[in-house]
């Protein structure tokens, strides 16, 4: 089944947070990479390769309806989350993705901070992104 699992703990050690999101919407992959290589040609037709000397990192881009005690949940994940990472600690979530190939374990941030969408009395879309590190 494909599926994100989100998880963290923030400093002072509780809660532990483990979110799952199933639900994407669409038949898109919430998974793409980062764009940070390049391909061009050099003036005499050379190629050149440009980029980090590293993998290229994965992104994340989800959007799911979930449960409205999800919602609250990721709300009070991502507030402890900003608060370590405001405190200058080394604030990551850890993020097991299952949604295409082999299954993915990273750890990564938030690139976009979550954003909700109404969607009836038992239910809301949450929206954020995530960057791997």
């Amino acid at each position: 089944m494909a599926q994100i699992g989100l998880s963290f703990t923030p400093s002072g050690g509780s809660p532990v947070y483990s979110i799952v999101f199933d639900n994407f919407g669409d038949n898109a992959m919430p998974r793409t990479y980062q764009s940070s290589a390049s391909f061009d040609s050099s003036a005499n037709g050379a190629s050149l390769i440009q980029g980090p000397a590293y993998k290229q990192k994965y992104m994340w881009a989800i959007s799911s309806i979930v449960p409205n005690a999800v919602a609250t949940n990721l709300d009070a994940l991502f507030a402890d989350w900003d608060q370590d990472r405001s405190a200058g600690l080394a604030a990551a979530c850890g993020v097991t993705d299952t949604t295409f190939g082999a299954t993915v374990n990273a750890s990564a941030v938030f690139s976009t901070p979550p954003s909700y969408t109404y969607m009836g009395p038992q239910y809301t879309m949450v929206s954020f992104g995530l960057m791997e590190i």
